[in-house]
């Protein structure tokens, strides 16, 4: 056997065993990145769901401040209707009966409106909650994925500790064998 030969292998083994500690830590690192991400995104949904809560609230506002001019200007309306009726001199049943046509319908249309602004806030929060539920899950995804990399990390570990041992392993049994030739051969030759 070449002298070389037991520092090679002993060398070899240690740059494996390198190898796969230095594997363990990169998948270390992308566990750790793949929780900071789910937790990064997690950050973000809780982000839009509120700027989503927000909005919802804004479209509901806005709805009943339409609803509240058009019942206003409604009013109005009435009133102007009114006036004239008593103006012209006119009170027959059917001028009553469109007024309160036109009073129902503005009314209607209020209530159209206030409706559809709270559909789109109930809509907005229903939307909000579901972001919020969907950061939640990211970073359940994200923790077990980290729980996967360090899984791998043990085993290239592992890995490692086996490289050396086979390494050390081999190194002694050459050791022996030569030892133990040497051994054979004496005794073969010189009857010792």
């Amino acid at each position: 056997m070449a002298p070389l030969a037991v520092p090679l292998m002993l060398a070899g083994t240690a740059v494996s065993a390198y190898g796969q500690y230095k594997q363990a830590a990169g998948y270390e690192s992308m566990g750790d990145a793949a929780a900071q991400q789910g937790l990064m995104e997690q950050q973000i949904l809780d982000q839009n769901a509120k700027i989503e809560e927000r909005v919802g609230q804004a479209k509901l506002v806005r709805a009943q401040e339409e609803a509240r001019q058009l019942g206003k200007e409604g009013e109005a309306l009435k009133g102007r209707a009114s006036v004239l009726q008593a103006k012209s001199g006119t009170t027959g049943p059917t001028n009553f009966a469109v007024l309160e046509d036109m009073s129902n319908e503005i009314e209607t249309d209020r209530m159209i409106l206030l409706r559809n602004g709270y559909l789109e806030k109930w809509f907005a929060l229903s939307s909000s909650e579901n972001m919020k539920y969907q950061g939640r899950v990211d970073v359940v995804r994200g923790l077990n994925e980290q729980q996967g990399y360090e899984y791998q990390a043990k085993g290239a570990k592992l890995a490692a500790v086996g490289t050396l041992l086979t390494g050390s392993g081999s190194v002694y049994g050459m050791n022996s064998m030569k030892s133990t030739n040497k051994d054979s051969y004496l005794k073969w030759k010189y009857g010792v």
